[in-house]
């Protein structure tokens, strides 16, 4: 379970995975090429994260509400994000070069 106070942690799951399946429905009418739809992926997760990053700055920017394990959420949201950059690099590695 995770341990975790405010609501901030809801709002950044659905907007990574929402914008996940979305991402997903539109990549193949978008991007016709799968070289353009790993670099919409690697970009992707690059400007949600950042996305996600300032949200929760505004929301913690008079005191802190949102926290995980009783560490600032954006901060927990950037080092995820740096983690899960790593294996989705990797499998675009492939098809990039």
């Amino acid at each position: 379970m995770i341990s975790f106070k405010g609501y901030g942690i809801i709002i950044v799951m659905a907007d990574y995975f929402g914008g996940l399946v979305i991402l997903s429905k539109l990549s193949p009418y978008l991007f016709k090429i799968e070289k353009q739809q790993y670099i919409a992926l690697l970009l992707f997760h690059i400007i949600i994260t950042g996305i996600n990053f300032f949200l929760l700055k505004y929301l913690n920017r008079n005191e802190i509400k949102h926290t995980v394990y009783n560490m600032r959420l954006e901060y927990v949201v950037l080092f995820v994000g740096i983690i899960l950059f790593l294996p989705i690099f990797m499998i675009c590695k492939d098809a990039l070069y």
